[in-house]
Protein backbone atom coordinates (compact mmCIF):
# COMPACT_ATOMS: atom_id res chain seq x y z
CA UNK A 1 0.00 0.00 0.00
CA UNK A 2 1.56 3.59 -0.81
CA UNK A 3 2.30 6.29 1.90
CA UNK A 4 -0.13 8.75 1.47
CA UNK A 5 1.75 11.78 1.16
CA UNK A 6 1.55 14.67 3.32
CA UNK A 7 0.59 18.30 2.16
CA UNK A 8 1.51 21.31 4.16
CA UNK A 9 -1.17 24.04 4.76
CA UNK A 10 1.64 26.63 5.38
CA UNK A 11 2.12 29.16 2.62
CA UNK A 12 5.50 29.84 1.70
CA UNK A 13 6.76 33.69 1.78
CA UNK A 14 7.83 35.16 -0.98
CA UNK A 15 11.58 36.66 -0.15
CA UNK A 16 12.36 40.29 -1.87
CA UNK A 17 15.36 41.96 -2.40
CA UNK A 18 16.02 44.23 0.57
CA UNK A 19 16.61 46.96 -1.54
CA UNK A 20 13.17 47.57 -2.95
CA UNK A 21 11.78 50.75 -2.90
CA UNK A 22 7.94 50.70 -1.65
CA UNK A 23 6.83 51.49 -5.13
CA UNK A 24 8.66 48.74 -6.83
CA UNK A 25 6.91 46.72 -4.24
CA UNK A 26 3.73 48.24 -5.22
CA UNK A 27 4.03 48.20 -8.76
CA UNK A 28 4.95 44.70 -8.83
CA UNK A 29 1.87 43.52 -6.76
CA UNK A 30 -0.54 45.60 -9.15
CA UNK A 31 1.54 43.91 -12.05
CA UNK A 32 0.40 40.37 -10.51
CA UNK A 33 -3.52 40.96 -10.50
CA UNK A 34 -3.49 43.24 -13.65
CA UNK A 35 -0.24 41.84 -16.00
CA UNK A 36 -1.61 43.83 -18.96
CA UNK A 37 -1.22 47.42 -16.88
CA UNK A 38 2.88 47.30 -17.40
CA UNK A 39 2.77 50.11 -20.11
CA UNK A 40 0.88 52.45 -17.52
CA UNK A 41 3.14 50.92 -14.44
CA UNK A 42 6.51 51.57 -16.66
CA UNK A 43 5.15 55.07 -17.21
CA UNK A 44 4.79 55.88 -13.73
CA UNK A 45 8.11 54.44 -12.67
CA UNK A 46 10.22 55.92 -15.55
CA UNK A 47 8.90 59.68 -15.12
CA UNK A 48 11.54 60.94 -13.18
CA UNK A 49 10.05 61.39 -9.85
CA UNK A 50 11.07 60.86 -6.55
CA UNK A 51 10.57 58.23 -4.57
CA UNK A 52 7.70 59.62 -2.39
CA UNK A 53 6.12 61.29 -6.13
CA UNK A 54 6.55 57.97 -7.12
CA UNK A 55 5.19 56.17 -4.78
CA UNK A 56 1.91 58.57 -4.46
CA UNK A 57 1.75 58.34 -8.16
CA UNK A 58 1.43 54.61 -8.27
CA UNK A 59 -0.90 54.69 -5.27
CA UNK A 60 -3.57 56.74 -7.25
CA UNK A 61 -3.23 54.68 -10.40
CA UNK A 62 -4.03 51.33 -7.59
CA UNK A 63 -6.75 53.20 -6.23
CA UNK A 64 -8.36 54.10 -9.65
CA UNK A 65 -8.71 50.84 -10.76
CA UNK A 66 -12.26 49.14 -10.86
CA UNK A 67 -13.45 53.36 -10.41
CA UNK A 68 -15.24 54.32 -13.30
CA UNK A 69 -14.17 57.13 -14.56
CA UNK A 70 -11.92 58.19 -11.92
CA UNK A 71 -9.40 60.38 -13.72
CA UNK A 72 -5.87 58.70 -12.30
CA UNK A 73 -6.55 55.84 -14.01
CA UNK A 74 -4.95 57.70 -16.77
CA UNK A 75 -1.07 57.16 -15.62
CA UNK A 76 -0.16 61.17 -17.15
CA UNK A 77 -2.59 62.20 -14.53
CA UNK A 78 -1.59 60.54 -11.75
CA UNK A 79 2.02 61.47 -12.91
CA UNK A 80 1.53 64.94 -12.62
CA UNK A 81 -0.22 64.13 -8.97
CA UNK A 82 3.35 62.83 -8.52
CA UNK A 83 4.98 65.66 -9.67
CA UNK A 84 2.88 67.85 -7.24
CA UNK A 85 3.79 66.17 -4.69
CA UNK A 86 7.45 66.72 -5.19
CA UNK A 87 6.71 70.00 -6.01
CA UNK A 88 7.31 70.08 -9.49
CA UNK A 89 4.99 71.17 -12.04
CA UNK A 90 5.95 70.09 -15.87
Amino acid sequence: MPTPVKRSSKKTAVVLPKNRTESEVLRDAILTRYNDLAPSLNRIMDAGLSEAGRLHAITLFQESLGVTGDPMRNPLNAIEAGRLKDGVSA
